[in-house]
């Protein structure tokens, strides 16, 4: 399964713009969003996308996240989840890539670096908040 996964990954950032977030610095959330997550959530973060089909798991809404939790953005929740410090295990495999490593590059990066990256993911969950429904 984790070959799969890893295939499949490796073909998904071969047919992206291949942009790392930290040689983007200035990209809006909605950007983040293209780049990194409409592949497999869809441009209208439904789960709907043809790359994500290719996965087992169930993509999910990304719409729905605030009507999951009472009609509050679990704003904090996702961002640990895009960055790989959340794994939900009781919810079945872990089929998303983890952007963190992506975004934060190779162990060892400055504290500055760091803080600049989770603004970047910071930009991408607020645009993941605009898109409630």
């Amino acid at each position: 399964m984790r070959i799969h996964v890893f295939f499949l990954v490796l073909m998904l950032a071969a047919v992206s713009t291949g942009t790392r977030a930290d040689e983007a610095p200035d990209m809006s959330g909605q950007q983040l969003y293209q780049d990194f997550c409409a592949v497999c959530h869809g441009a209208n973060a439904r789960g709907s996308n043809p790359g994500g089909q290719a996965l087992t798991a169930k993509i999910p809404d990304l719409t729905l996240l605030a009507a999951r939790h009472h009609g509050v953005f679990p704003a904090e929740e996702v961002h640990r989840i895009i960055d790989g410090r959340l794994i939900r295990w009781g919810h079945g495999s872990r089929d998303m890539p983890v952007w963190g490593s992506e975004f934060y590059g190779f162990e060892g990066e400055d504290a500055t670096r760091r803080a600049r990256v989770a603004q970047l993911i910071d930009q991408l969950v607020e645009y993941l908040r605009t898109m409630q429904r």
